[in-house]
């Protein structure tokens, strides 16, 4: 993923993605590409941190950086 994504789903509607970069953006509709970028945002998300693990390295690193 190397620009801004959005999979968007509705009640009545296939999920699209909407993809942005550069000063363009795209709108997916084909069902294998939608199911594509939903997987490489599963796994995006699964390896993620959680919040409080994010805001926690966050400060850690504030931290570091106050020190001489």
């Amino acid at each position: 993923m190397d620009s801004m994504v959005s999979i968007m789903t509705f009640h009545d509607s296939p999920p699209v993605v909407y993809t942005e970069g550069g000063g363009s953006g795209h709108l997916i509709e084909e069902s294998a590409l939608v199911e594509q970028n939903q997987r490489a945002y599963d796994l995006a998300r699964a390896a993620a941190m959680s919040p409080a693990a994010s805001r926690a390295l966050l400060a850690s690193m504030a931290e570091d950086d106050k020190t001489p």
